[in-house]
């Protein structure tokens, strides 16, 4: 048994991350970098609530996990189809389904706190 990994396992698995991780990554890193856009008084965009600017960073705070997430699954699941990338193509399937269940997620804290009589 070699101790080396073959180059196939190792293509699979950079496919598999690769189909999982963009996705991901590209929509919680616009989120991310929206809220501490939002949260660094130093900007000038937190001093002012009703800025252009402060409206535009929160749509792109909000669309990043909720909007961007998905739609990048989706783009992904159909270049991996359109080159024949199998583990790329489980991988951004994967990532959808995760992104499916966050939506399900807020969908349901915002019904609960709704119901409840909150904010």
């Amino acid at each position: 048994m070699s101790i080396f990994v073959s180059d196939e396992a190792k293509q699979k698995f950079q496919g598999f991350w690769f189909g999982l991780g963009v996705p991901i990554f590209g929509g919680w890193g616009i989120s991310l970098f929206s809220l501490i856009l939002l949260t660094n008084k130093n900007l000038g965009i937190a001093g002012n609530p009703y800025s252009p600017m402060t409206h535009i960073v929160t749509i792109l705070w909000m669309s990043g996990h909720l909007l961007l997430w998905p739609l990048l699954s989706w783009l992904m699941i159909r270049r991996a189809k359109k080159s024949g990338n199998l583990h790329c193509e489980k991988g951004s399937r994967l990532s959808l389904k995760l992104a499916i269940a966050w939506i399900a997620f807020i969908v349901s804290v915002g019904a609960l706190q709704a119901l409840s009589g909150g904010a």
